[in-house]
């Protein structure tokens, strides 16, 4: 048998390689589905995602915010991002709880798709002329399609 064919890797090589992966930076996100669009959660913000849940209405709220829901004692608004991006609203939906600026808030969501690596190179930033006013990037996933990165602080407006 000839050294080409052997597959061992010598250290120098399992150096290199380890070298290469670090310089490659990625961002871990939480895929989500809204108005059949792909979304994209910065994996770090999730605190859970609760499937059954009962949002107790509040009066004199903006109309995207659907309520609240009592998580363990903690009362934690719920925003509808289908109400927020000015579409209608659905009932079957799950909600991804999320850490923004040290307040838990609920997003309530379609549905799940998946948990995904995304390298920071491949992230573009929206056009100048978008309406997506909550989203503060895109990119392109093998198999899924393009992923629109979802702004949390944008969420609700800071006034």
């Amino acid at each position: 048998m000839s050294e080409e064919n052997v597959l061992f890797a010598t250290e120098a090589d399992v150096e290199a390689l380890e070298s290469a992966a670090a310089e490659v930076q990625t961002d871990k996100y939480l895929i989500f589905v809204s108005d059949e669009l792909l979304y994209g959660i910065d994996a770090n913000l999730v605190v859970e995602i609760i499937t059954d849940h009962t949002i107790t209405y509040l009066p004199r709220l903006p109309h995207y915010v659907r309520g609240i829901i009592n998580l363990r004692g903690q009362l934690i608004p719920i925003i509808d991002i289908r109400l927020r991006l000015g579409k209608p609203p659905r009932e079957d939906c799950c909600v991804v709880v999320a850490n923004v600026d040290n307040n838990l808030i609920g997003i309530l969501v379609d549905g799940m798709e998946k948990m995904v690596d995304v390298s920071k190179e491949a992230i573009l930033p929206m056009p100048t002329h978008s309406s997506q006013m909550l989203v503060s990037g895109m990119c392109s996933l093998p198999d899924s399609g393009t992923m629109l990165i979802l702004d949390c602080d944008q969420l609700i407006p800071h006034e």
